[in-house]
């Protein structure tokens, strides 16, 4: 009977030891994922923060070609004087990639049908050839490009009067559902909504018509527009992300950050956001 109780007892204390130490485990497990996910919660949700490239000067006008996962951009040069420079980064790899040929490469827009990269710079529009990194001119001469955007036709508008034109076969045109209006960021959404800002808010208004609801007054400044790979639109203000609501018509605060410069999201629907020096990732834990 003795001998019974001591192999039970031995038993129970074998499977004591077996279940401590899946605890300790299964806590260490815990906490090296927590110690990986110490970014914000985006939609109650616990995300990693990857940093994709540092030491950048105002890193601005985000956008994503989908089909190859590249994202580009413009930040501030300092020389003699003060410029602008288009870049890339693979957001698979994180190469980082200057592009040159273009004059004060400042605004940048991706043919989403057909993959094409377009660059605005201080002298016009160049067609960008991302495996051969080259740059050639393609339109508008002799203009300041301020914005740049592609759906069906590419849209851009001009420093300093900022006025919204396209582009068609080669020949410029004003474009007449924003005939009047001054236009900083511009974006057409996957329904022909038209979200553009200028210096008194975001608003939207449907293609084809002049019709604009306001968004946002005068007191946010929008420093971008992007659509993630569902369509839905969102903002970027210098205090964070925000989401666009169509049906209410206002902004809602998708994720702080600390001056915020740009938005984009990658081909997996992750944010990507640049701050004053930084092109940073959120990804879920997990």
């Amino acid at each position: 009977m003795l001998v019974v109780m001591n192999t039970r007892i031995q038993t129970l204390i074998m499977k004591l030891v077996i279940l401590i130490s899946s605890l300790v485990i299964v806590q260490a497990g815990v906490t090296k994922r927590d110690a990986q996910c110490e970014g914000p919660l985006v939609n109650e949700v616990q995300h990693s923060k990857d940093v994709l490239k540092t030491d950048l000067d105002r890193p601005y006008l985000l956008t994503t070609d989908f089909s190859s996962n590249t994202l580009y951009f413009s930040y501030t040069i300092k020389g003699e004087e003060e410029g602008f420079k288009s870049a890339k980064l693979n957001l698979n790899t994180k190469e980082f990639t200057d592009i040159d040929g273009v004059p004060n490469g400042f605004a940048q827009a991706v043919d989403e049908s057909t993959h094409e990269v377009y660059i605005g710079g201080s002298d016009g529009i160049y067609k960008y050839k991302p495996n051969a990194n080259k740059a050639d001119f393609f339109g508008a001469n002799g203009t300041d490009i301020w914005t740049i955007y592609y759906k069906d036709v590419l849209y851009f508008s001009i420093f300093p009067s900022q006025f919204l034109y396209t582009f068609v076969d080669g020949e410029i045109t004003r474009f007449k559902d924003l005939e009047d209006t001054l236009v900083d960021s511009f974006l057409i959404d996957n329904e022909n909504t038209l979200f553009f800002s200028n210096s008194s808010g975001l608003y939207s208004q449907k293609k084809g018509t002049k019709n604009a609801t306001n968004i946002s007054g005068e007191d946010i400044r929008i420093r971008g527009l992007t659509k993630n790979k569902d369509g839905d639109v969102y903002a970027c203000v210098q205090d964070g992300i925000y989401t666009v609501n169509k049906t209410q018509h206002s902004l809602e605060k998708y994720v702080d950050i600390d001056d915020a410069f740009g938005v984009a999201f990658d081909n997996q629907n992750n944010l990507v956001y640049a701050d004053a020096t930084n092109v940073v990732r959120l990804t879920p834990c997990n």
